[in-house]
């Protein structure tokens, strides 16, 4: 999409000449726009909380709908560690930009079922997080998961009231806190 736009603009003069097939000049141009249009940051206490459920020997996965450059996010965020040093589980960790397909399609979320099977762990053994009703806790629930709505973040919280298929959708657990896992897990 981005090497389309560009190579657009280009012919249409309304950017200076670059090298459009470039995979490099593509993803820092997606970047960018990414960093200015959809600001990231990590919850307060994504650190602690994580490393206390490391030390519960509690298997950590992830489903995400990340782009190519989501895996770098970690380490620019949580003092150069990746997902492996933070404790997640590298098969339990299910990107929609690898199987170019997102949320809320339960395919993630399935996959991610499948390879906790894998290891022996059930699905309702499992507590899902997430911060949207329509994309995270509904199709977690319909894979047997159990759910936490993660309503401690205003800008990213997503109720999605006036979508039908969260209708009566209603998470296990919210918390405000990701801190509050630990209690909930002890």
């Amino acid at each position: 999409m981005w090497r389309d736009l560009l190579a657009e603009l280009c012919r249409e003069e309304k950017l200076p000449a670059i090298e459009t097939d470039s995979e490099a000049v593509c993803e820092r141009i997606a970047v960018a726009y990414e960093c200015a249009a959809n600001p990231v940051w990590p919850m307060p206490q994504l650190a602690e909380t994580l490393a206390a459920l490391r030390e519960k020997n509690l298997a950590l996965g992830i489903v995400s709908n990340a782009q190519f450059y989501t895996l770098s996010l970690f380490p620019a965020f949580l003092d150069g560690r990746d997902l492996a040093a933070l404790g997640f589980d590298e098969r339990l960790a299910v990107f929609s930009f690898q199987l170019r397909e997102g949320k809320p399609s339960t395919r993630l979320y399935e996959i991610l079922a499948e390879n906790l099977a894998e290891q022996g762990i059930a699905p309702d053994e499992v507590i899902y997080v997430g911060n949207d009703l329509r994309n995270d806790i509904w199709p977690a629930q319909l894979v047997g998961f159990r759910t936490a709505l993660f309503a401690g973040d205003a800008r990213s919280l997503r109720w999605r009231e006036d979508d039908p298929r969260v209708e009566g959708v209603i998470p296990d657990l919210v918390i405000t806190e990701l801190a509050q896992l630990i209690a909930v897990l002890s």
